[in-house]
């Protein structure tokens, strides 16, 4: 009976520990940024790099609610995976996709009364992919 009680024993710390072990690494993931399987939001895995420039008309070819792509302030965005997570509904971004969104964006498209928060303004950075070609 003695053996029995310190085996359980023995597993049920073996347990707790890779419980606990666990839960410790499930939050450094999270405060790190890279638990991706909990995120509310999939951000894209861009293969291009942020330095790539694209034409209007390149722009313009991304525009379905998969594939969307946004200019706002010459800069270009992949927002496809963002649309669900919109605060403001995907509809408030659809008309946008593969357009010039910069005005929509800074005002809410709501005229001059004031437009996305500092917080909205830095996760743009997480969809950019390139910038607007010069003339």
């Amino acid at each position: 009976m003695k053996k029995i009680l310190a085996v359980s024993i023995a597993l049920f710390t073996l347990f707790m520990s890779y419980v606990v072990v666990g839960g410790f690494i499930q939050k450094q993931q999270k405060e790190d940024g890279s638990d991706s399987a909990t995120s509310s939001v999939t951000k894209p895995v861009s293969t291009t790099a942020s330095t790539d420039t694209f034409t209007i008309d390149q722009v313009a070819a991304h525009n379905s609610t998969s594939d969307c792509w946004l200019i706002i302030n010459n800069k270009v965005y992949s927002v496809g995976n963002f649309l669900a997570e919109h605060p403001g509904g995907a509809s408030t971004i659809i008309p946008y996709c593969g357009k010039e969104a910069t005005r929509a964006f800074d005002t809410q498209d709501r005229g001059s009364n004031g437009g996305h928060s500092s917080n909205a303004t830095q996760m743009l950075n997480d969809y950019l992919v390139g910038n607007i070609k010069s003339n």
